[in-house]
């Protein structure tokens, strides 16, 4: 017997490592973090393991369990075992009807296609090392680790080489870009997907009463990008090569790419009354209660 959670914001499933160590389960190596909603809270994964699970006379077979030091129970089940059921019922034993809620899911996304326009003169590019200040390398090393951790990059054997800018907004925050106009930006050709009209659908949103607005953290960082398509993404950062396993800022067709992931997944999902420019996000409503048509 085990204690087992349920998490309807995992999109994966969980095991205490001490209860799999226990169970001995064949633990396959896997190098990754997971986060929280607040990315700010992470923990190592220390492997995985496909094992088959039987909850309140149900049994799930060939179920992958990420394991995980110190979870806070000795199971935690998410999305891929819990979507196998029309719902969950959670008994409180209150004496009002029942209450139904919608569950978040983690949208499921094909990776675009984010060099398919490159010229046919198109050849690696190394660009030569630059020299940063104290407080500069600092921060880059600091936003590389970050990287690393959150994997939205990795360590590269890529042919190709950029350079990092550290760049400082009116508010004197600083934030760490890569230069991809001396390398791959040199040999692709635009991807002409349009961008929504603002006056069309600013047009469209007068329509509604109520409004809820979603701008993106890291939006780019959220859409994983194809395994030949990394190499093109290498940069340089503390004298070593890392590229990345997400869309990153800078390349000539994210913002086209990012879009059409975005209308994809309207499309796909049937959303009504929603509305995106590349990372804003606006859902609208007629009255409190939702629906707009």
């Amino acid at each position: 017997m085990a204690e087992a959670l349920i998490d309807t914001g995992s999109s994966e499933n969980f095991v205490n490592s001490s209860r799999a160590k226990g169970r001995k389960w064949k633990i396959h190596p896997r190098d990754n973090t997971v986060c929280m909603a607040s990315t700010s809270l992470q923990s190592s994964v220390r492997g995985y393991c496909n094992v088959e699970l039987d909850v309140k006379g149900y049994t799930y077979r060939d179920v992958r369990v990420l394991v995980l030091r110190d979870l806070c129970a000795d199971v935690i089940l998410g999305h891929n075992v819990l979507k196998q059921h029309t719902s969950v019922e959670i008994p409180f034993g209150g004496n009002k009807p029942r209450l139904i809620l919608n569950a978040l899911t983690t949208a499921e996304v094909s990776s675009p296609l984010l060099f398919a326009n490159l010229s046919l003169d198109c050849k690696p590019i190394a660009i030569k090392s630059r020299r940063y200040t104290t407080a500069d390398m600092n921060f880059i090393t600091s936003e590389t680790k970050r990287l690393l951790e959150e994997g939205i990059i990795e360590p590269s054997d890529s042919p190709w080489r950029a350079q990092v800018l550290v760049t400082t907004n009116q508010n004197h925050k600083k934030r760490m870009g890569v230069d991809y106009f001396q390398t791959v930006n040199r040999f692709t050709h635009l991807d002409a997907y349009p961008l929504p009209r603002i006056d069309e659908m600013v047009e469209r949103v007068a329509n509604y009463k109520i409004f809820s607005t979603i701008d993106m953290r890291s939006a780019y960082h959220q859409i994983p990008i194809r395994e030949e398509d990394k190499p093109y993404t290498a940069f340089e950062a503390g004298r070593r090569l890392y590229q990345f396993r997400r869309i990153p800022f800078g390349v000539t067709n994210g913002v086209a790419c990012f879009q059409r992931v975005m209308d994809d997944i309207i499309s796909d999902e049937n959303l009504k009354d929603t509305f995106v420019y590349v990372d804003n996000v606006m859902v609208c409503g007629k009255d409190r209660g939702g629906g707009g048509t």
